[in-house]
């Protein structure tokens, strides 16, 4: 990948989880999808940090 495209995805990445986090603390998450938005959000995470510690 390029320096622009990793730019790139570390913004979308970051981008995702402010909206789920806003969603969330707006209560706009259903209860049921409550458990399954937070491992998203966790997973996002992950990527992100691991994603980063490679560059």
């Amino acid at each position: 990948m390029t320096d622009t495209t990793d730019t790139e995805t570390s913004e979308h990445l970051r981008a995702a989880l402010r909206h789920l986090e806003a969603a969330r603390q707006q209560g706009e998450l259903r209860k049921t999808n409550a458990v399954a938005l937070e491992n998203v959000s966790n997973t996002v995470s992950t990527v992100l940090r691991e994603y980063e510690g490679d560059e």
